[in-house]
């Protein structure tokens, strides 16, 4: 059925917001932005860049998948 196509899609796009947004308010939460935290250090880098470089980078490629489950048309009608 094509309806139900649409609905998965979707839904995975629904899932994706969610976890977007979540990784937005742990990336400002106060269990990763611990004032005078340094270590772990990972390329000389401080812990409170390194996990926002790594947020950023999950935020990117969320956008990705979502972009490629909205489809051309920017709904979520066409099949890719």
């Amino acid at each position: 059925m094509p309806g139900t196509n649409i609905k998965r899609r979707r839904g995975y796009y629904n899932l994706l917001v969610a976890l977007s947004l979540l990784v937005v308010i742990l990336s400002f939460s106060p269990m990763l932005l611990v004032k005078n935290k340094i270590n772990p250090t990972f390329l000389n880098m401080p812990f409170a860049l390194w996990t926002n470089i790594l947020a950023t980078l999950i935020l990117v490629f969320f956008t990705f998948l979502g972009g490629r489950l909205r489809g051309d048309k920017g709904d979520f009608s066409s099949d890719n």
